[in-house]
């Protein structure tokens, strides 16, 4: 009879790269949302909103309804593209916001600069209005 006895080596080697697989994963995710933006265009007749270089939409300033600075956002409203309540869609790293309602929706977008963003979309939100 032939007895064999088991190291578990082989077990330890496995356990190793699951460890080293899921801190690479959780750095790669760290690293992503650490570098996360949101980029805001002002063009002659809309809003460019982009978050995480993906997620988008384009406003035309015709249908913005009103615009103000809003409160900031947290870890509870999430980062990226988000349903938020209140028919809202938010475009999301954390911080200060600003907020654009439309007829039936809104529009919450992160923003370093909340009220210097919201004074120039007014601007051109009324040069839109006047030139009709």
């Amino acid at each position: 009879m032939i007895a064999t006895i088991g190291t578990g080596a082989g077990l330890a080697l496995v356990n190793i790269g699951v460890a080293v697989i899921s801190a690479v994963l959780f750095l790669a995710v760290f690293i992503s949302v650490s570098f996360m933006r949101t980029t805001v265009q002002l063009d002659a007749r809309e809003i460019s909103i982009k978050v995480a270089g993906i997620f988008g939409t384009k406003i035309p300033y015709k249908s913005i309804d009103d615009v103000a600075p809003a409160e900031p956002t947290g870890l509870t409203a999430g980062m990226g593209l988000r349903v938020l309540q209140n028919r809202t869609t938010g475009y999301l790293v954390g911080g200060p916001s600003v907020r654009i309602t439309l007829a039936r929706t809104a529009v919450l977008v992160s923003s370093d600069t909340p009220e210097k963003l919201s004074e120039a979309i007014e601007v051109r939100r009324a040069d839109n209005t006047s030139s009709r």
